[in-house]
């Protein structure tokens, strides 16, 4: 027998939790614009604005100082199925970092605003002609904000170069890539796949060949734990036997249970809410009795045996099971949590190793 010790894994993971149940970023098979599987972005209506998102880690070596040609030359691009109503959907950011200093920026195109959906694929590429709203860090590290959309892709550079920086970005790198929905409203889906960088086109298949690939929405993540996280998948089996034979013949799954159990050790009121099912929070009150069974998705992400992404994403599961917290003089107070899975509309749970 050969022992590959690289497929060893150790290491730790980290639990995100998104509640309420409303900004997913999940894999889907339907529809797809190309291979099996396709990004699905989320926004349920209500809540707070935040990045759900597709986000890619791109190549070394893509400098700032090609941004105005690449973008003239139509070498950015991805391919976008929304749902139909009128809203903010896909923006295009690419952040680029300074290696001298501190500095950064983000450049957000948003050539999808007050957009109708078409409920079909449409192939979208970064125009010069696209709004544009940038912000980040100068070399010293005070800040820089500009989201009036006087700018867009043509002007940009030459823009944050002139009023924004002691340089110029010339040699910032482009450090990532992401295709997000923002605004919380309205209600709306947007499907993505094939992406366009720097002239490279990336299929969007889960693990696939897009670098440094992950799928992001404004989970809150746990912090610190007790002993780590703990990922639990339980089939019930029934045989299926025959007079004439002494084997079963078959066996078939009757159920299926996926559950992530977590000691939380930060003891904050937004762990205590997650971990009792039936918790309300207002403001700095969590009450209890009210009956209500809440909707979250998880994310635990970690690292592969070959060092890559290792994300598992559960979009809807509830908390269950007994949550006990001592208060002792010297000890820690831990939130003892179990989520279990529920099947919602997609997978119920999908493990996504990373190739690159």
């Amino acid at each position: 027998m050969a022992l590959t010790i690289a497929n060893v894994l150790v290491g730790v993971a980290t639990l995100g939790v998104r509640q309420p149940n409303d900004a997913i970023a999940e894999w889907s098979k339907a529809p797809a614009q190309a291979g099996t599987y396709s990004v699905k972005l989320y926004k349920g209506g209500t809540g707070n604005a935040g990045s759900t998102c597709l986000e890619i880690i791109p190549p070394a070596g893509i400098l700032g100082s090609g941004l105005t040609a690449a973008i003239a030359a139509n070498k950015y691009e991805y391919y976008h199925h929304c749902s139909a109503v009128l809203g903010n959907f896909g923006q295009f950011e690419l952040r680029f970092e300074d290696p001298d200093s501190v500095g950064w920026v983000e450049i957000t195109g948003v050539p999808l605003q007050n957009y109708l959906g078409t409920a079909g694929w449409v192939q979208q590429t970064a125009a010069a002609a696209d709004k544009v709203g940038f912000g980040g860090h100068k070399e010293d590290g005070s800040s820089f904000f500009d989201w009036d959309l006087g700018n867009d892709w043509s002007d940009v550079y030459a823009e944050i170069n002139t009023t924004h920086l002691a340089d110029t970005m010339a040699n910032w790198v482009l450090k990532r890539v992401r295709i997000e929905l923002w605004e919380c409203s309205p209600l709306r889906t947007m499907y993505v796949d094939t992406v366009k960088i720097n002239n490279v086109s990336y299929t969007i298949e889960p693990g696939g060949t897009a670098p440094g690939m992950s799928l992001n929405s404004p989970f809150t993540e746990v912090g610190y734990t007790e002993d780590g996280v703990v990922f639990e998948y339980n089939a019930d089996t029934a045989d299926i036997e025959v007079e004439e034979e002494t084997l079963p013949i078959d066996r078939v799954i009757t159920k299926e249970t996926i559950a992530v159990t977590c000691n939380m050790a930060e003891s904050s009121l937004a762990n205590i809410n997650n971990a009792m099912a039936g918790a309300v929070v207002a403001g700095t009150v969590l009450s209890l009795d009210d009956g209500v069974n809440k909707t979250m998705n998880l994310k635990i992400k970690g690292t592969n045996p070959d060092g890559y992404n290792r994300e598992i994403f559960i979009p809807l599961a509830t908390a269950t099971g007994v949550v006990g917290m001592s208060y002792k003089k010297g000890e820690k107070t831990i939130v003892p949590v179990t989520f279990q899975a529920l099947k919602g509309v997609t997978d119920a749970c999908t493990i996504v190793d990373n190739v690159v």
